[in-house]
């Protein structure tokens, strides 16, 4: 296309040659003045030079009229064409830059498609691939809010992740009375993806609705502020296909990642399980024989965690482990990943940490599960502690995982052999070292019957003041009565089954423990420690001397003593032999049933309120001893 220069150069010719025949005109009238003198006819006549010179000035100022007339319109065409050029090149312009944002947006989509991607294959924890997820969809849809809902069953949305001002946010410490549901449940009802703009207050509220080909559905919410932006209004289709596709991309890579969280976590905890530790374990000792980094292993156990589920019931058993673990993976380092291990034994594999920087983990974490409150449903709090056992791995010492958890496992028995809630850490060949317990014992929460024997938090403000002396005699001699009448209950409820006989006895005689153990503080006197039994004397054979022959006279006859006679053996009767004989069975049973009771050492270690109270009044025994009694040997 001509430019500026050239247009203005073929202005100037045309009016050069517009203007070139008057000039001539002026020419040849000037020289007809000059030449011809036509004032003096009588030296120059000639009558056709003034018709010829009217003629050609005539002429010309027609041609430069007509010049005039064709510069103009070639001015005007000119000028018109370049509005025509400057508006061409102005939708050109707007085109190019909307192609532009186009390719931008799709190098954005491809980009964030591409981190989640990545965060898929390397990441293992749910919760990390949904912060990803929420941190690319924050960035291309420039949004204030973005939530991740899934839908149950039922058609109900439920909140699973937000992300404001740059902070995610999980359940349960997300509420999902704080995250706006606005058009959530009308993209779940259309199963389609819907809007909403505010244009007095420039409020954007976006829905969008996926689903994957196995059926699982949810609902991505989104929401920004447009009121600085007048053209989103133009943008706003290219925006939500955008958005669209972005979210069915990420649809499918959180369903693989549900899945794949599925496979490797506990349902209740939310830890990982024994099958994924026994993965990254193998990995882990490989890695540390390999590059000599150091190793630990921190194993936990729930103590009296079976008295909770019998006392309080399995759910509140559930919410206890399901607490813990979420402690535990609130007080995890990044480098510390928690496992359950099985039942309420929980581990945590410290990569990088020595077993002294594993134990002071292990002690603070010890600390925070015992001043921490734990309360079942109806309110009722929850005897909680527990005992952690703490190991390293030793390349030179150990040669598979399996070593490593034996040590950590015998660890954890000493802890719980010693009086539990404690923090041991095996240092190999058979040694072990007990970590001191931190804080002020007085002050943490002491439910744990098997520890403490109270029922109620601790306080050093609120403990009851002891009895005075003549009121202990009492309080025995009460607690002696209503022993007795507890085991004419529990014998009225067995009857006359002597086979059962002995169960009572073993319910008694635990219970009489039990009280005696756990009145005693409230009682204000300190049980009198048993002597220690003395040692008795092994009998060394005596050395026989040399036998010489005794020469008996009448005097040595006379002094020696005579032999004792033996008694007359009685003959028993049938009766008293069937009798002695029962009495031997039934001990050989109850010796049978100790033993029993002496393996499940957490049957009825303790008593709940409901019982102790029957058992300072004498009644009959609460429903759950009657059904420990009924239990067949």
């Amino acid at each position: 296309m001509p430019n500026n220069t050239t247009a203005t150069w073929h202005s100037t010719y045309l009016l050069g040659v517009a203007l070139l025949l008057p000039i001539g005109t002026i020419v040849l009238v000037t020289y007809f003045f000059t030449r011809m003198n036509p004032f003096a006819p009588e030296i120059h006549s000639d009558p056709w030079a003034f018709s010829i010179i009217a003629f050609a000035g005539g002429l010309s100022a027609l041609m430069a009229t007509l010049l005039a007339l064709f510069a103009s319109a070639t001015y005007r065409a000119r000028v018109r064409f370049e509005n025509e050029y400057r508006q061409l090149q102005r939708f050109l312009n707007e085109d190019v830059a909307k192609e532009r944002t186009r390719l931008m947006r799709n190098l954005d989509l491809v980009s964030a498609a591409q981190q989640v991607s990545m965060a898929i294959k390397q990441e293992v924890d749910f919760e990390r691939i949904l912060s990803v997820v929420l941190e690319q969809l924050e960035h291309f849809a420039r949004g204030d809010s973005i939530a991740v809902f899934t839908v149950d069953e039922a058609g109900v949305p439920l909140v699973r992740a937000e992300r404001r001002n740059g902070v995610d946010r999980f359940p349960p410490a997300l509420n999902p009375d704080s995250v706006e549901c606005t058009l959530v449940e009308e993209a779940v009802r259309l199963g389609r993806q819907v809007r909403e703009l505010n244009e007095k207050t420039g409020e954007f509220v976006m829905a969008v609705f996926f689903s994957t080909p196995d059926g699982a559905r949810g609902v991505v919410r989104i929401a920004r502020n447009v009121a600085d932006e007048p053209d989103f209004q133009d943008e706003m289709p290219a925006y939500e296909q955008a958005v669209a596709q972005l979210v069915r991309m990420v649809s499918l890579g959180l369903k693989t990642a549900s899945m794949w969280d599925r496979a490797i976590k506990d349902e209740k905890t939310g830890l990982y399980n024994a099958n994924h530790y026994q993965d990254q374990m193998k990995r882990q000792v490989a890695i540390a024989q390999r590059s000599g980094a150091s190793l630990s292993l921190i194993m936990m156990d729930i103590d009296k965690f079976k008295h909770i589920n019998d006392t309080y019931g399995h759910l509140a058993g559930d919410k206890v482990l399901a607490e813990v673990s979420a402690i535990l993976k609130r007080e995890a380092r990044e480098s510390d990943t928690p496992y359950r291990y099985g039942g309420e034994e929980l581990c945590i594999v410290c990569c990088g940490t020595t077993e002294e920087d594993a134990a002071k983990a292990a002690e603070r974490i010890r600390y925070i599960i015992a001043s921490t409150e734990f309360a079942d449903d109806r309110g009722r709090l929850l005897p909680v502690s527990a005992s952690f056992g703490v190991a390293e791995f030793h390349p030179s010492k150990m040669q598979t995982e399996k070593d490593l958890k034996e040590g950590c496992d015998r660890a954890l028995y000493v802890a719980k052999e010693d009086g539990r809630n404690m923090v041991v850490v095996a240092e190999g060949n058979d040694k072990f070292r007990k970590i001191p317990r931190s804080g002020d014992p007085s002050k943490e929460v002491k439910r744990r019957m098997g520890l403490s024997g109270d029922n109620s938090p601790l306080d050093g403000d609120n403990d009851p003041a002891p009895l005075k002396d003549e009121k202990q005699a009492s309080a025995r001699a009460s607690l002696g009565e209503s022993i007795d009448k507890l085991a004419t209950g529990l014998a009225d409820v067995v009857g006359t089954d002597t086979g059962r006989a002995r169960v009572v006895d073993s319910v008694v005689r635990e219970a009489a423990e039990f009280l005696t153990r756990n009145l005693s503080a409230r009682l204000g006197s300190t049980e009198e420690e048993p002597e220690p039994p003395k040692a008795k004397r092994k009998r060394t054979p005596k050395k026989k001397a040399a036998e010489s022959p005794v020469v008996k006279t009448p005097e040595t006859a006379a002094t020696e003593p005579k032999p004792k006679r033996k008694p007359a053996r009685r003959k028993k009767s049938k009766k008293a032999e069937e009798k002695e004989a029962a009495a031997a069975a039934l001990k050989a049973l109850q010796e049978e049933e100790d033993k029993a009771l002496a393996a499940d050492s957490d049957r009825l270690d303790y008593l709940t309120d409901e019982e102790a109270e029957q058992l300072s009044k004498g009644e009959a025994p609460s429903k759950r001893l009657r059904n420990v009694i009924r239990k067949p040997a």
